[in-house]
Formats: C-alpha cells, sequence, structure tokens
C-alpha cells in the first residue's frame, strides 16, 4: 500500500508539474532559439535588456535575422527615429509607418519595417516583421530584421551589430551576426529559405509531412517548401506541416491571387475552425511580396479568436504564392502532438490537406516523470522505507 501511495503521489506531482512545467533556473543570456515573433513576449524575459532614458531595448542573433525587443517607459514604441543598425562602421536605418494610436492590453498589431541607407530611407525595401503590443500598462514591441536584404558582404560573419533609437535612449544593444544569408550562409538550419529568390513548387513525391521533416520559415520565401508534398486542387496547390504548436500552410494558385477568404476550413481533431484574412491585396506587381494576418472563428470570416497567424502572399512573376502560420494556441484547442488536422479552402480546392502536430514538451515531462517515479522508488527501498511498508500492509 506504501509503494501505491508514493505511486499516486507521484503520479500528483507530476501532473502538477505538467500544468505549470519545469522550473528551470533563470539564464543571464537566453539563446535565440527561445524567440519567436508572434506577438507574445514572455520569452524575452531572461535576455539582458539595455535601459535608455525612455525605454530598454533587447536584441539576439538567429542565423541571417536579428531578432528586437522594445519596452517603452512612456509613450508607444516609436516607428521613427531610426532604429539604427551599426555593422562594421556603415549604417542601416530601419523605420516603420505601422504603429499608430495604442493597442489593447494583451491585443497585437502586426508591422513591417522598411529599411534604407538614411532616416526613411526605402533603398532596402521591407526587411522585417513583428508585433506592437501593450503589457502592464507598458508600449512593446518585438520584430524580426532580415540582414541579407542589406546585402552585407561575407566578411561581416562573426562581427559585432549594434542598434539604438533616438526616441529609446542613446545606449546600443549588441549582438553577433551570425550570417549575411547566401548559399553558404552561417548559423542556419539546412532547408531553410537563406536566398532572396523565391522557390519553385515542391514536387517531391517522395517528400513527407512530419515534423522531422519540417524546417519551415514563415518569411516571404518559399524554398524551404521544396521537400513537402503538394496537394493538388481545380484552381492551386496547397501543403501543411505542424510542429504541435504551429500549423504553416502553403498556397500556389493555378489561376488569380492566393484567397483570403473561403475560407481556410481547419478541422482539428474533429474541431472545426475557420481561418481567413481581409488583407490580401487585389493584385501584386511581379516579385512583389506583402505581409498579412491571419484571424479565425467558428463559422466563416468569423473573428471570435481574434489574430491568430500571419504569413506572406507574393508574385513571383509566374504564379500568385504565399505561405502562413497559425498558432493552435489562440484557437482553444490542445497543442500536444499527435492530433490529426485537415484543411481545404474552397476557391483552391475541395481536396483537403492532412498532418499531425508533432511531439511536444508534455510528452518528454511524462518520460523524465517516471524516470522520477523510479528514481525515488530506489531511493526509498534503499532506505528501508519500502519494507516496513510491506511488512504492516500485511495486517
Amino acid at each position: 500500500m506504501k509503494l501505491r501511495k508514493i505511486i499516486v503521489i507521484g503520479a500528483i506531482m507530476l501532473g502538477l508539474g505538467g500544468s505549470i512545467g519545469f522550473i528551470k533556473p533563470a539564464t543571464v543570456n537566453a539563446d535565440s532559439s527561445t524567440i519567436t515573433i508572434d506577438g507574445k513576449f514572455s520569452d524575452w524575459k531572461n535576455i539582458n535588456l539595455i535601459e535608455g532614458y525612455n525605454g530598454y531595448t533587447g536584441m539576439v542573433s538567429d542565423g541571417q535575422y536579428v531578432n528586437v525587443y522594445v519596452k517603452m517607459k512612456n509613450g508607444q514604441v516609436p516607428g521613427h527615429g531610426d532604429y539604427i543598425f551599426n555593422v562594421d562602421g556603415k549604417d542601416y536605418h530601419v523605420w516603420t509607418n505601422d504603429i499608430s494610436g495604442d493597442v489593447a492590453e494583451g491585443d497585437a498589431k502586426q508591422i513591417t519595417l522598411t529599411g534604407g541607407s538614411d532616416y526613411d530611407g526605402t533603398q532596402y525595401g521591407t526587411v522585417g516583421n513583428g508585433y506592437v503590443s501593450t503589457v502592464d500598462g507598458k508600449s512593446v514591441a518585438e520584430f524580426k530584421i532580415d540582414l541579407s536584404k542589406f546585402d552585407l558582404p561575407d566578411s561581416d560573419v562573426g562581427k559585432q551589430i549594434s542598434m539604438k533609437n533616438s526616441n529609446i535612449g542613446s545606449d546600443e544593444v549588441t549582438t553577433i551576426v551570425n550570417s549575411v544569408g547566401g548559399k553558404d550562409a552561417v548559423g542556419t538550419v539546412d532547408g531553410k529559405a537563406d536566398k532572396n529568390e523565391k522557390g519553385d513548387t515542391p514536387t517531391n513525391a517522395n517528400a513527407n509531412n512530419t515534423n522531422d521533416n519540417l524546417n519551415i520559415n514563415i518569411d516571404g520565401k518559399y524554398q524551404d517548401w521544396k521537400n513537402i508534398q503538394l496537394t493538388e486542387g481545380y484552381n492551386g496547390y496547397t501543403a501543411m506541416v505542424s510542429d504541435g504548436h504551429y500549423v504553416y500552410v502553403y498556397v500556389k494558385m493555378k489561376y488569380g491571387n492566393v484567397p483570403g477568404y473561403g475560407d481556410y476550413n481547419f478541422d482539428i481533431s474533429g474541431k472545426k475552425v475557420y481561418v481567413w484574412t481581409k488583407e490580401i491585396p487585389s493584385t501584386l506587381a511581379a516579385n512583389e511580396t506583402k505581409a498579412v494576418s491571419f484571424t479565425a472563428g467558428d463559422y466563416n470570416e468569423d473573428n471570435k479568436y481574434g489574430t491568430v497567424g500571419n504569413g506572406y502572399v507574393t508574385n513571383d512573376g509566374k504564379n500568385n504564392i504565399g505561405e502562413f502560420r497559425i498558432d493552435l494556441s489562440k484557437l482553444d484547442v490542445s497543442t500536444m502532438g499527435g492530433q490529426t488536422i485537415t484543411m481545404y479552402n474552397p476557391n483552391i480546392g475541395n481536396e483537403k490537406v492532412t498532418t499531425s502536430g508533432g511531439s511536444t514538451g508534455p510528452l518528454l515531462i511524462s518520460g523524465v516523470g517516471v524516470l522520477i517515479a523510479g528514481f525515488g522508488y530506489v531511493k526509498l527501498k534503499k532506505a528501508g522505507y519500502l519494507k516496513r511498508g510491506a511488512r504492516n500492509s500485511g495486517k
């Protein structure tokens, strides 16, 4: 009976641990893999911040990208200023016109950022995207900047990159350039789109849609989809993969624009969710890319769940294509692995594309819990408690 009680208590403790997650020591500087640009900001809590007279900034390298965090003391996150990045003595200015008006606590507004060689310059075009929000009454933002847009020389890899904005403070936040993009990019994941050119339609018939084959980056480049199998509809092709927390979707049209409506009809282990966007432009110039955000609800064009994802649409000169990512946690569905997910859009075709959530933390925690229980059993047995319990239980 004692042993049974120990196992039950261990299971309860494991359940509590699963609900709140492992408690791990705080790190002075978390690596870039802990940061996701998704309109949530808690993943910045272990990143060192630089304080200015009006706010705080943080920055980490992420392959050919740098991720930036801003938290203001007073007022809104500035769109101008600019965000001045310096690499090897050369300045690169980044700014946005998308910040206007307060964003409600807990909401997130998507922004795109433009780059140039001087204030409000535009010669580098769209260089990044991110979100602004309000957290604990303070205006905050996070955004990702693609360093390959700046045409940095390969010799800049390994050098320090600094950033400051005069509307936040005069102190610089720094990190290291891990990659400048291109074929031999340093610090990037194999299979990701590290080039400026757009990839062709994925046609590998032996490809599969498992989590192990993922390596998808939602960045307005499409070459990382080359090994993901497509499903053909009357008006286009779709592909979908999931890592258990997000669903990633690729669309390539035979005719016309990538549809924003339809909607994208998801079935997540029996729960119907309708994903859509009104931000897709009626026309795109050749090689033009536009960032879009997606909302979702329980029926067509419903916005019950608010903003649930983001992505890009592009005219690659031959077809209109798109990619987007949906955050499962915003849909009131479990983000644990193993569930079946299907999707189709009637404006593309009635054929459904299917994937399943990848393995996630809770499964690992359960396995570790078994090891912990086993270790505790051995310790108690050595201490003699289990023997005494066995004698007492025989009454």
